[in-house]
């Protein structure tokens, strides 16, 4: 073999066994996904503030945050191309499956039991029951009707007339349905995944059309059907490209799909039944998809270098999430009180969100978007990590001998 062919070899067989488990370019996304409905979700508790005290200044951010819920839709897309990543060597057998399912839910579920506990909570103090009675979502009767029901569907992420006891845990229902579908596709041969994923796109696309989704995922026809899982496909699809090598020019695909993505958050407008079916998917998924497919490709290239910050708010990512609503609904309790306390002071309006001037609002944005990701942080360190390290060595121990198989695959030398 010549030296030439030899260095070659040598440099491919790097690149291959180099590319990083944990990608910064993916934590980097996590991040902004979070940030994202963090501040989509401020924007509201500011507006409801002001309602609250009378108010009707216009929001200290009034542009393109009216569609910050776009940040789900990243987080799917997500999912599907660290699904596809993580299980790059998986043997189609049903214990590697079971392995798979497992982790994912251990990941999902204790997080999420621990902040609806929480909102059940409050909901037991505040109405004697551990739920919101008055609250559904057209369904009007359901939550009072099936109380048990309910929450056993909330806490088991199922789809139900209503949303979950921690309104939050919609898009997790989504979630822990693509987790169960791939669970069964990796039950087939990889070399099988590229046609068993069109197919799924087709199906969902069809029973969409056909009228079978709905805004909300009532039951399972209208979540299996939810134009939402072509999010999470297309991320698996792009996953599938980066681990292939094939890299078609990602700055210049960067550029025009993050072009697109924020000219969906300038341009879509009020929230219709549309915008929550076949909307999001259109202005947000699909350039999701590229963005995502080129960041990867990038730092698979070795020309990407993510903030450490933002690596770390991508490992919070899951924490910020849940908790901010927590946090934003506290925040808000504490300014009326606040404003009520010191009425007739000089610093009363720095605590009535709403009145003359900007620093009410300041103050607003700074601590809630703040404490939640201080709170976030605290929730990592001191209840998820350990979870996560339990959970982990449970898994060892229940698939001794598939667990090394839930690790990804070399990813392949750039083929242009």
């Amino acid at each position: 073999m010549s030296g030439w062919r030899a260095h070659r070899l040598a440099s491919y067989v790097y690149r291959e066994q180099s590319f990083p488990l944990k990608l910064t370019s993916i934590q980097s996304l996590r991040a902004l996904a979070a940030l994202l409905v963090l501040v989509y979700h401020t924007r509201a508790h500011e507006i409801l503030a002001m309602d609250q005290n009378g108010l009707t200044e216009l929001p200290l951010i009034n542009f393109m945050i009216d569609n910050g819920y776009s940040g789900v839709d990243l987080f799917f897309v997500i999912s599907g191309f660290i699904m596809v990543y993580v299980t790059g060597q998986v043997l189609p057998r049903p214990m590697t499956s079971l392995a798979f399912l497992f982790a994912r839910a251990a990941r999902i579920y204790p997080l999420w039991w621990f902040f609806a506990g929480l909102m059940m909570a409050y909901f037991y103090v505040t109405y004697g029951v551990p739920l919101d009675p008055g609250r559904s979502l057209g369904q009007g009767d359901f939550i009072r009707e099936n109380p048990v029901q309910h929450l056993f569907l909330s806490l088991a992420l199922l789809p139900q007339p209503a949303i979950p006891v921690y309104g939050l845990g919609w898009t997790l229902v989504h979630e822990m349905h693509f987790y169960l579908v791939f669970a069964l596709i990796i039950l087939l041969p990889r070399r099988f995944l590229p046609a068993i994923l069109t197919v799924w796109a087709i199906g969902v696309f069809a029973g969409a059309m056909a009228g079978l989704a709905a805004p909300h995922a009532i039951d399972y026809v209208s979540l299996a059907f939810h134009p939402l899982s072509l999010e999470f496909i297309g991320g698996c699809f792009a996953g599938l490209l980066v681990m292939s090598g094939r890299r078609f020019n990602p700055p210049l695909v960067l550029g025009l799909a993050a072009a697109v993505f924020i000219a969906g958050l300038i341009i879509q407008g009020e929230v219709t039944p549309f915008t929550m079916v076949w909307g999001r998917v259109l202005w947000f998924g699909l350039p999701a998809i590229a963005i995502v497919y080129a960041l990867a490709s990038m730092e698979a290239n070795g020309r990407l270098k993510v903030p450490g910050w933002m690596v770390t708010l991508g490992d919070w990512s899951y924490a910020i999430y849940l908790c901010h609503i927590l946090v934003l609904s506290v925040i808000r309790r504490v300014f009326l009180m606040l404003a009520a306390q010191l009425e007739g002071t000089p610093y009363a309006d720095w605590f009535t969100v709403g009145a003359p001037g900007i620093m009410d609002n300041i103050l607003f944005y700074l601590l809630c978007i703040s404490l939640s990701i201080l709170t976030a942080g605290l929730v990592f360190r001191l209840f998820e990590t350990p979870v996560i390290k339990l959970t982990s060595k449970a898994r060892r121990r229940l698939f001794r001998d598939t667990n090394a198989q839930l690790k990804p695959a070399p990813v392949k030398a750039a083929i242009w």
